[in-house]
């Protein structure tokens, strides 16, 4: 009987030990919990009351003032908007100016589907009007030059002055900045000076030429407006034009013809056929545009072969006629002809000679 007391109290005690665990362990948690939260506000007290609520709100502003940097970069605005014309080029392909329109929308908007209205000014006088509508902050627009060209720009005014040409534009209420289109001679189309050369071409030999043989002449011309500072100058400038160019032998006799030369900008390109011309295309440089030739000496320089057009001794020079495109040819002239100097060659005399001191230098004639 004691035996089984016994373990009626051993199983009581066990029922008071296990219904006393969860008090203890509530306690616990809960003093855990607010010794946390004690922990969690003493940090933030700290990092409050070491400046880091400053640097957090330097960090808020930062980032709202690159947000809004950003909205204006990509063409937002405050207000009403704005409108700006930004660039131009020229489409030498398609014979056109280019410009280019940034619109800057309210923040938050979509961009105006507003019809722009655009127009050329050369000078003072309004010569085109076009309109375009937007499809994003950004607007290209290509205008023909056979649509406004009037003319050339550069020192065309008053005392050499230049005429600019202008662009303007508006969508409803917004008006963008007048732009000039510079410089002035990126819109020089009209060509209205040429110059010609023919250089001659020799080899020295210790056994044939008495000394010298002429090998032929090298050609190249030149086409522009006259310097507005140096009158012997030409300056460059692209347009679309035809050249024919020729060898003249004492004034009027056609020796050699070069095939018909198209220049678009500045690129030029010319048959090879016929004449058996070692290349079919060159670059205007500086007004001046080297012609290829059926042979090359010194420094790859094409030529001539002289047996390709050398009469006799006499008088030679280059003539060459040029034909613009007639969106250019604003006065209406017509075919243009230039002539280089004339060049009097001894070529016969010299190398038949047997005498130095008779040798006869080029001259002009």
């Amino acid at each position: 009987m004691s035996g089984l007391l016994d373990k009626a109290k051993e199983a009581e005690a066990s029922k008071t030990v296990s219904t006393e665990s969860p008090n203890i362990s509530s306690e616990i948690s809960e003093a855990v919990t607010s010794s946390s939260a004690e922990a969690t506000t003493s940090v933030f007290s700290n990092m409050l009351s070491d400046g880091m609520g400053m640097k957090i709100g330097a960090a808020v502003v930062a980032l709202l003032v690159l947000f809004v940097g950003y909205q204006v970069a990509m063409g937002f605005s405050f207000g009403t908007g704005s409108m700006t014309i930004t660039d131009h080029s020229i489409e030498e392909d398609n014979d056109a100016l280019k410009i280019q329109i940034r619109f800057g929308n309210p923040m938050f908007s979509s961009a105006s589907k507003d019809v722009v209205q655009i127009s050329v000014s050369y000078g003072d006088e309004e010569v085109y009007t076009t309109t375009s509508t937007p499809t994003s902050n950004l607007l290209n627009l290509e205008i023909p030059f056979s649509d406004f060209y009037q003319g050339n720009s550069r020192a065309m005014g008053s005392s050499g002055s230049d005429i600019l040409y202008k662009i303007n534009a508006n969508q409803g209420d917004l008006k963008a900045t007048e732009y000039n289109i510079e410089p002035a001679s990126i819109m020089d189309r009209t060509i209205t000076k040429g110059d010609g050369e023919l250089i001659v071409m020799s080899t020295n030999s210790n056994t044939e030429c008495n000394g010298v043989c002429h090998d032929g002449v090298s050609m190249r011309v030149s086409m522009g407006v006259q310097d507005a500072v140096n009158t012997d100058l030409i300056s460059h400038i692209d347009s679309d034009y035809t050249i024919n160019a020729h060898i003249i032998y004492e004034g009027s006799q056609v020796v050699f013809s070069y095939p018909q030369i198209t220049v678009n900008g500045f690129l030029a390109q010319w048959s090879t056929s016929g004449q058996n011309l070692l290349s079919a295309a060159g670059s205007v440089e500086d007004s001046w545009l080297q012609l290829s030739g059926s042979d090359s000496g010194n420094f790859g320089i094409e030529y001539i072969a002289r047996d390709d057009f050398y009469q006799d001794d006499g008088c030679y020079h280059l003539r060459f006629t040029l034909d613009m495109d007639s969106t250019y040819d604003v006065d209406d002239v017509g075919t243009l002809t230039f002539e280089s100097p004339g060049y009097d060659l001894h070529w016969n005399a010299n190398e038949g000679a047997n005498d130095g001191d008779n040798y006869q230098p080029t001259g002009e004639c």
